[in-house]
């Protein structure tokens, strides 16, 4: 009896726990609910994704599992421009998913990949996600994926062709943590923009709720090189309870045309006269506004003595979404029926922030179609405004893996809106909008003119098939040029995904032929193209009398004995010093054979593979032809690479009548730095390739937790070492890092990608 009471006396017990842990747990799902609600709420009625996204991670804190509010999480990321936190969730959901429930995942994880400037990655990403849309090869998002491919490729292209240009943000008397847009010069030391705050705000920029927030128009000013706020602009034009924003001046300065949006964002063009210095009574611009359509973007200009109303709508008759738009004004004064700016600037999806300059007849705006290097990027177009060309990118860094728009520029004086780094802000470095300035030099001077300037474009890869050129031979010379085994290979291209393809199904086949139309479009063919554009600019320095040096390191895969693989390195050098010879029918020949008229020569240090070893993961199995031949590991070992470039002037020579100092030259075993999963130390093999003692002075790492251990002394020509590298993080995870080596050669500044593995896919926040 006794004991049967201990055991009832048990049994409440544990009904009692598991009645607690089923109530406690029905509380947090209540309060989860309840949470996703608030965040839903914000964005429904306010667009207020910074607000959501704090809801929708404290749903997460209690319960991360659930995928449908990672996605709403990874939507308000996006929404406010955290596009690094917006990765990593589109991702995860991505792998948790693959796809099935949430096709949007991996599609919007590949755009973050652009915004987040990883062109390579997003262009695979991209071409993995078309597969979720290609069932409508008309629809939108798959005519967005094709699109987003090709733009990533000119991504890289408009990269490499960066400006000399100082963009600078105008600063915190301008700009605030929340959001300024719009910047328009009116003469040369004063603007008009437009700034998102409370009307109650305090001057300490304190984010609180921004449902309550309302954009303004504001003037600033500028004194030397500083600007600085002057005032809001009159209550007339300010309204309450509208947003406004997008203010411009007409030319004799007696009119002012700007934009006036309702709380849900449905926006009209206004204007308001300007007469003897006050502001009379604004309206509407009649034959410009369409009842149900946003009208915005207003600009003025006057042309050929006439004013034209340039602005972005996404009214009928358009191409896509929001288009550029021009009004004339007629003998009386009015404007005339708008004219679409036509499918050579208008696309299917958003073209907007008109400015037209008659100093130059260029129209500029931004669009998220044409390629470009993030979201909105920023365009020029010559245009007699009946004709316009096709549209050129203004480039990096006018532009950048954000949202750059509202181009605007006076006289010498430019300015960008723009959400990329260094903006102000307290809620992720790209959340929002700042206001740029850079002056406009005279000319603009190419940025790389040397080849010792151009080396931070190395290496040039070049690629081989297996055992080719002169496959099952010891020779060290081939009578084959590189572009003739180039397209000997490319012919094989069918064959690499059938082998690779072969016994795999439904995604992991889709994987694999994606896989190797990668390697055939990101590499193999890449460096032939990379070949292209080096070999002129190689010729215009022998033409200028310089004697240069070209480095070339030999790679194999690891099917066959070192000493093989050594000659056929040096098979695979020949062909590229056999395309050199013949070149334009020999143009570079004499300089190779030393018997230029200048003086020049072109001289070459041969790296085979020697003591180097393949990836380790690589196959060495011949029967396993699939890993070991066709795989992409495989091929991307198979390679020859021209590592580094050293020129001397022929037609100098030193004050005292000696030869010019010889040169030392850094070079690494590995194009990049790779640590595993938790690896916290790695040897970097090294090798002075240079004809003097290498001096490697300091290692500058872009992150924390990184040393190394650097030699005390000058390292001998062609001497191998190893430097020790060691990491220890305060957390480890994935993430892609630089250490820039200080040495003594030309240049004198060499760069090297450290990637470290993290031991999970996605690190939560």
């Amino acid at each position: 009896m006794g004991k049967n009471k201990i055991n009832n006396s048990r049994i409440s017990k544990i009904a009692f726990i598991a009645f607690c842990v089923l109530f406690s747990t029905n509380l947090a799902a209540q309060s989860q609910k309840q949470l996703v609600k608030n965040g839903d709420k914000l964005i429904e009625e306010y667009r207020d994704y910074y607000g959501a996204s704090i809801w929708y991670k404290k749903a997460l804190d209690i319960d991360s599992t659930y995928l449908d509010i990672v996605f709403k999480y990874a939507e308000a990321l996006r929404g406010y421009n955290d596009y690094a936190k917006a990765e990593s969730k589109y991702y995860y959901i991505y792998k948790k998913d693959r796809g099935r429930l949430y096709p949007m995942a991996p599609f919007w994880y590949s755009t973050m990949l652009k915004y987040n400037g990883k062109y390579s990655d997003a262009k695979k990403s991209f071409k993995r996600s078309k597969r979720f849309f290609s069932r409508d090869r008309k629809g939108y998002h798959y005519l967005k994926v094709m699109n987003e491919i090709k733009s990533c490729e000119e991504a890289i292209k408009i990269m490499k062709d960066s400006i000399p240009l100082d963009i600078k943000n105008v600063g915190n008397s301008i700009n605030t943590y929340n959001g300024e847009l719009s910047g328009t010069l009116l003469n040369d030391s004063t603007m008009v923009y437009s700034s998102l705050r409370d009307e109650k705000m305090q001057g300490n920029n304190i984010v609180v709720d921004t449902a309550s927030y309302l954009f303004r128009l504001f003037q600033g000013s500028k004194q030397g090189d500083v600007w600085s706020i002057d005032k809001k602009l009159d209550e007339k034009i300010n309204e309450p309870d509208f947003n406004i924003a997008n203010g411009c001046l007409n030319a004799k300065g007696t009119v002012f045309y700007y934009t006036r949006c309702d709380r849900s964002y449905n926006c009209k063009i206004y204007a308001i006269n300007y007469n003897n210095g006050e502001w009379e009574t604004p309206f509407e611009v009649k034959g410009v506004n369409i009842d149900g359509f946003n009208s915005t973007h207003p600009s003025i200009a006057e042309i050929e003595d006439k004013e034209v109303l340039f602005f972005s709508s996404n009214r009928n008759g358009g191409e896509g979404r929001m288009d550029i738009w021009y009004a004339r004004k007629d003998a009386n004064g009015n404007f005339m029926a708008p004219a679409n700016a036509g499918n050579t600037i208008n696309t299917i999806e958003d073209e907007i922030t008109p400015y037209y300059s008659p100093k130059d007849t260029m129209l500029y705006f931004s669009s998220n179609w044409h390629y470009g290097l993030g979201g909105f990027d920023i365009f020029k177009s010559k245009s007699d405004v009946i004709t316009f060309e096709k549209p050129k990118n203004m480039g990096f860094p006018i532009n950048t893996s954000t949202n750059d728009f509202y181009y605007n520029i006076r006289n010498s004086t430019a300015l960008i809106t723009s959400n990329r780094k260094g903006s102000y802000t307290k809620k992720g470095e790209t959340c929002c909008n700042d206001i740029w300035v850079y002056e406009i030099p005279d000319t603009i001077k190419p940025l790389y003119t040397t080849l010792e300037e151009l080396n931070r474009y190395l290496p040039v890869r070049l690629y081989f098939h297996n055992d080719h050129p002169n496959p099952r031979t010891t020779d060290t010379l081939t009578n084959l040029n590189y572009i003739t085994t180039y397209k000997g290979y490319t012919r094989l291209y069918n064959e690499y995904k059938r082998e690779y393809a072969k016994g795999l199904k439904k995604e992991e086949k889709e994987d694999a032929l994606l896989d190797i139309e990668d390697l055939f479009s990101e590499n193999i063919d890449k460096g032939a193209s990379d070949l292209a554009l080096f070999t002129p600019l190689l010729i215009r320095e022998l033409d200028a009398g310089k004697t240069v040096t070209l480095t070339v390191k030999g790679f194999a895969s690891p099917l066959s004995k070192s000493d093989y693989n050594v000659n056929l390195t040096l098979r695979r050098v020949s062909s590229l010093i056999n395309y050199l010879s013949e070149y334009e029918n020999g143009r570079i020949l004499p300089y190779i054979n030393g018997t230029a008229e200048n003086g020049a020569k072109l001289e070459f240090i041969k790296v085979p593979f020697g003591e180097y070893q393949s990836v380790k993961t690589i196959s060495d199995d011949i029967k396993d032809q699939r890993n070991s031949i066709y795989s992409p590991g495989a091929a991307l070992e198979r390679k020859i690479e021209i590592i580094a470039i050293q020129a001397n002037d022929t037609n100098q020579v030193a004050m005292d009548g000696s030869e010019i100092e010889k040169l030392p030259l850094l070079t690494f075993k590995d194009s990049i730095i790779q640590l595993q999963a938790g690896e916290t130390e790695k040897l970097i093999k090294i090798i002075n390739n240079g004809e003097a003692p290498l001096k490697i002075f300091s290692a500058t790492f872009s992150c924390e937790g990184f040393t190394i251990d650097l030699p005390g002394l000058a390292i001998p020509t062609f001497e191998p070492l190893d430097l020790k590298l060691t990491y220890n993080p305060k957390e480890y995870k994935a993430k892609t890092c630089t250490v820039e080596f200080l040495t003594n050669t030309i240049p004198n500044k060499i760069r090297m990608t450290i990637l470290v593995k993290g031991a999970q896919p996605v690190e939560w926040e």
